[in-house]
């Protein structure tokens, strides 16, 4: 089992996620640290205080998929949990679970954490288990198999809007399930305030039409649209005015910059995912 963590400009911030992974028992075989645009500083700490964490840096910002992309593909185990530089695990068991999850059930390639936030209540512990078109990137277990069996994240520096939803499309069309998992929580240590910046608007409205542009095909580009416009009216509703023309305009450069990774899914099979994120969940 390896957990791993992308952080970018944040300080010393992962170091107490780290602090709670390796409160864990068992604790992770590997723990992999990717840091987008390092300056030596973190790496230097992280050396000093976990030398057992294994450091990946970049002179280029990747994102947190980028990160996680390339954390991924080195990871030497067969599942990996997958945390943010501000998200840990809540139970010292947590690894365990995670490893009886996926032995009970090998169609499943990522179980989702159980997540909260600040000022949210802790959410209860329990057995359920429910099959879900996504999960929350913050907190979720990954089996290696099955990433490595689709072309896997972008290196897209905002990756809001798009880093769960295309991989959760590609892992749907290859046949594999998401699940939610009460037994694994994670606690996301922020209150969600940067979601108000101009750069996650426009980030968030451009990686939509993206999403569509790589998965949709022809027929299915103007349902791709709706789905724009909706999220151009949510932002416009919570105010999020700075950032939406921005995003609007990068949208072709998006699409162009990202044309290798074009592969659309057939309908019917797009279609059946789209019902079933409208449904929401269904039984394991």
């Amino acid at each position: 089992m390896a957990a791993i963590i992308p952080t970018y400009n944040r300080g010393l911030a992962v170091l107490r996620v780290l602090e709670k992974i390796h409160e864990c028992d068992p604790k992770p075989s590997e723990i992999w640290v990717h840091i987008d645009l390092a300056d030596g500083a973190l790496e230097n700490e992280l050396s000093r205080r976990f030398p057992d964490v294994r450091v990946l840096t970049s002179t280029l910002r990747l994102g947190p998929g980028g990160g996680r992309h390339r954390c991924l593909e080195a990871c030497t185990t067969p599942y990996a949990v997958s945390f943010d530089d501000d998200s840990y695990p809540v139970d010292t068991d947590f690894f365990a679970k995670v490893q009886e999850l996926f032995l009970l059930h090998p169609r499943v390639a990522i179980f989702g954490a159980r997540i909260w936030h600040r000022r949210e209540p802790e959410r209860i512990l329990s057995e359920n288990l429910i099959l879900v078109p996504s999960y929350i990137g913050c907190g979720y277990a990954v089996r290696l198999e099955a990433y490595r069996g689709v072309r896997g994240y972008l290196p897209k520096p905002v990756s809001y809007g798009i880093e769960e939803s295309d991989l959760s499309l590609q892992l749907f069309a290859n046949g594999w399930r998401i699940a939610e998992a009460g037994s694994l929580r994670v606690f996301h240590d922020t209150e969600l305030t940067h979601h108000q910046s101009a750069e996650i608007t426009s980030g968030s409205i451009a990686n939509v039409a993206l999403c569509a542009f790589l998965h949709y095909p022809a027929i299915g580009l103007g349902w791709g649209s709706v789905q724009l416009a909706n999220k151009v009216a949510y932002c416009i509703r919570m105010g999020r005015m700075h950032g939406i023309m921005s995003g609007l305009l990068s949208i072709p450069i998006d699409c162009f910059r990202y044309r290798q990774y074009r592969n659309p899914i057939p309908w019917r099979i797009l279609w059946k995912f789209l019902n079933f994120r409208r449904a929401g969940i269904a039984p394991l």
